[in-house]
């Protein structure tokens, strides 16, 4: 490629160079089908005829950047500068600025092809979705505006090549990155991450003011009616929302999530305490009485996993064994079981499962995660103790056995977890700068356009 000269190439407006490295970043600040169309539209408007004097501005590696990919992205720029008031941006600096973007698109995409980063319908159709859930549009209605301009293809390529580039930047830049254990548990006794840990509580509280006269008692005997109420079902808003139950003022809100220490002071050793939906009996303060209802709570690190210690006979089909006689000796095997044979002494000698076979099909405790979907819904069936009959599953025929079960208290990984994820995300912005940077330094770059000269 070294050896490409300026002259001038015939490409079509849809060839795959074209298409392949036009990379769109929307802007923040525009709402999202607006910009998704403005940007596109002028790839769609372009004549789909042989275009001749297309230029080549920079070649990149294996690649090239032609000038009606730059061109296209210039407009871009020029509609939003349209809308700033004030002085305007050197225009070569900007020019530059774009042509090292789309340069360093180039590679990463020459990256991403090469190491094979695949983006399946499944996960475009889920982009797209994500997009028109931002307009409030279904998919379909979403598609439909897309085809009457013209774009959806187009829209799809561009969406397709974002994804890609997201994967190829999260699995080589994370890999760069090094979280040790003790920036995890400083980070932990730090008050900056105690409080981003911390869960998050929506609550609704109702509020029966005291009175200056001599109705108190009737008050908090209205209190205490309304939380029967709300126990037996009735909504806590209902009642603040009515403004006065039997004669007696009652106020309230929804307070929206908030941190425990940003709640009322009153509320603070309360809340914690409540489980999603519970509400808490009447309580006095110097307002009145209070009920307080947990109606959210998000965040936190407090994680419990149901765990189960299973043990089971697995059996195959194979190039010797036929369907129906694996389905004969499994039946074979669970009758010996019946007969007193030890399952664990049966799957020594016949299970198929080489990861269990000398633990006699002891899985030890497992996870939810390390099940798959069908063979977690036969345990599940089970109470401590039981054992299926042969049961076929997507992995072959099996009998299982339940021997305990627990919830297993996971908070103190569940903490470190999340504060491993943030410091590894504050940690993500520099080191993509740092290998975008390595990368633009390694690459054979030959820029053949000058946006000093007149």
């Amino acid at each position: 490629m070294a050896s490409m000269d300026t002259e001038n190439v015939n490409m079509r407006s849809n060839s795959s160079n074209s298409s392949n490295n036009r990379q769109v970043r929307f802007s923040g600040s525009w709402p999202v089908l607006t910009l998704l169309l403005a940007v596109l539209w002028p790839a769609c408007a372009l004549p789909q005829e042989v275009i001749s004097l297309d230029k080549v501005i920079a070649i990149v590696d294996d690649d090239v950047i032609l000038k009606s990919e730059f061109d296209m992205r210039w407009e871009q720029i020029q509609a939003q500068l349209a809308s700033i008031q004030g002085p305007r941006p050197d225009e070569a600096e900007l020019k530059q600025q774009l042509l090292d973007q789309l340069i360093i698109e180039n590679l990463q995409m020459q990256m991403a092809s090469r190491a094979g980063v695949r983006v399946d319908d499944n996960q475009l159709n889920a982009a797209m979705n994500n997009v028109a859930q931002q307009n409030n549009m279904t998919f379909e209605q979403f598609r439909e505006i897309l085809e009457r301009e013209g774009v959806y293809n187009v829209t799809r390529d561009q969406l397709r090549k974002d994804i890609m580039l997201q994967q190829l930047q999260n699995g080589a830049v994370n890999n760069r990155i090094n979280i040790t254990r003790q920036e995890v548990e400083n980070y932990l006794r730090s008050e900056t991450g105690q409080q981003r840990i911390a869960p998050e509580y929506r609550i609704s509280q109702l509020l029966i003011e005291h009175s200056d006269g001599a109705d108190d008692a009737r008050r908090e005997e209205l209190a205490n009616f309304l939380y029967e109420q709300i126990r037996q079902g009735a909504e806590i808003d209902q009642f603040i929302a009515a403004g006065q139950v039997s004669g007696i003022p009652v106020r309230g809100s929804d307070m929206g999530f908030r941190k425990t220490e940003n709640l009322p002071t009153i509320f603070r050793d309360v809340v914690p305490q409540l489980t999603l939906g519970e509400i808490t009996a009447p309580f006095e303060s110097e307002s009145g009485w209070h009920i307080v209802q947990l109606k959210d709570q998000r965040g936190g690190a407090n994680l419990e996993i149901q765990q189960f210690h299973v043990r089971h006979i697995q059996l195959e089909p194979n190039e010797i064994r036929t369907e129906s006689q694996t389905e004969a000796l499994i039946n074979e095997l669970y009758q010996r079981i019946q007969d007193g044979e030890d399952l664990g002494d049966l799957a020594r000698q016949n299970t198929d499962d080489e990861s269990s076979m000398v633990s006699g099909g002891d899985l030890d405790w497992i996870t939810f995660g390390q099940l798959p979907p069908d063979f977690l819904a036969a345990v599940q069936e089970l109470e401590v103790g039981e054992m299926t009959e042969p049961v076929r599953l997507q992995s072959g025929w099996h009998i299982i056995e339940l021997l305990d079960k627990r919830l297993e208290d996971v908070t103190q990984d569940n903490m470190r977890y999340q504060a491993e994820q943030i410091l590894r995300q504050r940690k993500f912005e520099n080191e993509l700068e740092n290998w975008l940077t390595e990368m633009r330094d390694t690459a054979y770059v030959d820029i053949k356009i000058d946006f000093e000269e007149p």
